[in-house]
């Protein structure tokens, strides 16, 4: 069994409370009609109800970051079991009117080829590209959907693979093939996620019964849900939206900079929230290295020569990553830049520099990095749920 396949006990449903209301904007009978919702720990990112027939799927998407859209799609399959034409719609609720303009696509695949029409949007056009056998187009990059995801199993099934390429095709913004690898082991699959696996769990028909981004930068947690009256729920979504109190960007991109001693210092990253997840121990791992942040890797830059907790570093940029125990945290400077944050090569490390630690009385939500001035140069803290690592810094 593959190495990304743990033992371990199957996730419930106790953690996804039900959405009870009834009806939504599919239709079919309950037992043909499958709903998911998707967690990013207490915050929803996405809704997915939909309906498998013999000749296809339809269904209808919610997606909540950056701001709420629905997507209505319908997929014929072709007499390979194939996905042979989508057509995606794409819409802002009215209850968000600033919202995104609504806009669609439909691919048509034969022959080794895909037919895009794209209206709507800024760039309406038509035009064919060149794919490869057993493209699946989806409504959108991320998430997958559960509908495409267990399109993907059937067709995996269908060749009798253990491991089988999807090749995924989004039409809304580009036109370009991503493959990602299918792996098959029993009741559970995995999903290549930029090099993590995806993990779901799926019945003798190709259902998933569960969705894990626990091993994936993503870390979201899919599961199925009752019957949910989606159009309802995405209006309530998008008012959100519109009052500013809306999802927004998971993790967004912060810059700090600051300036003493001669020196003016830079940090940019990106800030994810805690969501009432376990931070320490759980999302940054202990005894691992960590990003120190989310998204692209977290830049620092100097323009003179600095002592870090006693450390020199010299004017430059890198990147800073940090690694964690129970007792002890360390703040990791590489020389390595522009790297996505999962890039981490521990031969290109300038140092790794003690911090302190402090409990906080009141939790912080978003990770924070500052630079604050002091009497003697400045302090790096990172801040995050209850505990503040600081490391002193001084001009040279």
């Amino acid at each position: 069994m593959p190495r990304f396949f743990p033992r371990r006990r199957r996730p419930g449903l106790g953690v996804f409370p039900l959405l009870i209301i009834l009806a939504s904007g599919c239709t079919g009978s309950a037992s043909e009609q499958q709903t998911y919702v998707e967690k990013l720990g207490d915050d929803t990112l996405s809704v997915e109800v939909y309906t498998r027939t013999r000749d296809g799927f339809r269904g209808d998407l919610l997606i909540r970051s950056p701001q709420t859209q629905v997507a209505h799609y319908e997929a014929t399959l072709a007499p390979d079991g194939t996905v042979g034409r989508l057509a995606v719609d794409w819409h802002t609720p009215e209850t968000n009117p600033t919202g995104p303009p609504a806009q669609g696509f439909v691919v048509t695949l034969e022959d080794g080829h895909a037919t895009i029409v794209r209206r709507g949007g800024q760039n309406p056009d038509t035009l064919t590209v060149e794919v490869p056998e057993g493209t699946l187009p989806v409504p959108a990059k991320l998430p997958i959907p559960f509908a495409f995801l267990e399109q993907a199993v059937r067709q995996a099934r269908a060749q009798q693979a253990v491991q089988y390429p999807v090749p995924f095709l989004y039409a809304g913004r580009n036109a370009q093939v991503t493959n990602r690898t299918l792996t098959l082991a029993g009741d559970t699959v995995a999903l290549d996620f930029f090099g993590m696996p995806m993990l779901a769990g799926v019945d003798g028909d190709g259902r998933i019964l569960w969705r894990s981004g626990a091993q994936t930068t993503m870390k979201a947690e899919g599961r199925p849900a009752a019957p949910v009256a989606l159009p309802t729920l995405a209006a309530d979504y998008a008012a959100r939206d519109a009052r500013g109190q809306g999802l927004g960007v998971a993790s967004p991109q912060a810059t700090v900079q600051a300036s003493f001693g001669g020196a003016h210092l830079e940090v940019v990253y990106s800030r994810p929230a805690r969501r009432g997840r376990q931070i320490w121990g759980g999302l940054v791992p202990y005894d691992q290295w960590w990003r120190t942040g989310a998204n692209a890797a977290t830049a620092f830059t100097t323009d003179r020569d600095l002592e870090v907790g006693g450390t020199l570093v010299p004017a430059g940029s890198y990147t800073l990553f940090s690694m964690y125990t129970p007792g002890t945290a360390r703040l990791i400077v590489n020389k390595q830049t522009g790297q996505w944050g999962t890039v981490y090569d521990e031969a290109q490390d300038l140092a790794r520099i003690p911090m302190t630690r402090e409990t906080l009385d009141t939790p912080v939500e978003r990770f924070t990095i500052a630079i604050e001035e002091t009497d003697g140069g400045g302090m790096l803290r990172l801040s995050w749920d209850t505990l503040r690592f600081s490391v002193p810094i001084r001009v040279r």
